[in-house]
């Protein structure tokens, strides 16, 4: 993780406990892209340590432990993203919680989220940590 304490860099996440100094609390417990879907996906798109991850153009490319961020209206913000937990077929499936569910398939048609407007980004994360 990298860019603590700074919320606006990097991704990372603490306890609350830590801090440059002993004894203090950390004033920010995590970063924005750790939280914040659109961005995560800046973070994705321009992380050069730590994090990194290159975005790919079909699903067909991923593989469990990959990202997919979700842009449901089709407006270029970014409203939710997963991690693929299974494959089937070349197929993903993911695990998400903002209602909880395991193994859904990724495209999210039979969520009320989705529109005829949504735009998916594939992400393959690296392996190797910079």
């Amino acid at each position: 993780m990298t860019g603590m304490p700074n919320r606006g860099r990097g991704w990372w996440i603490t306890d609350g406990w830590q801090s440059n100094r002993p004894g203090q609390f950390a004033r920010e417990t995590w970063s924005y892209s750790w939280s914040v879907a659109q961005a995560f996906k800046l973070h994705l798109d321009n992380s050069k340590s730590g994090l990194t991850a290159r975005r790919v153009d079909s699903y067909s490319e991923l593989e469990i432990g990959d990202v997919i961020c979700y842009d449901f209206e089709g407006d270029g913000r970014i409203n939710h993203t997963t991690i693929v937990t299974s494959m089937f077929y070349g197929v993903p499936y993911i695990h998400a919680h903002t209602v909880n569910s395991a193994d859904r398939l990724f495209d999210y048609k039979n969520s009320r989220a989705y529109t005829p407007n949504t735009i998916y980004y594939y992400y393959k994360i690296d392996d190797v940590f910079k």
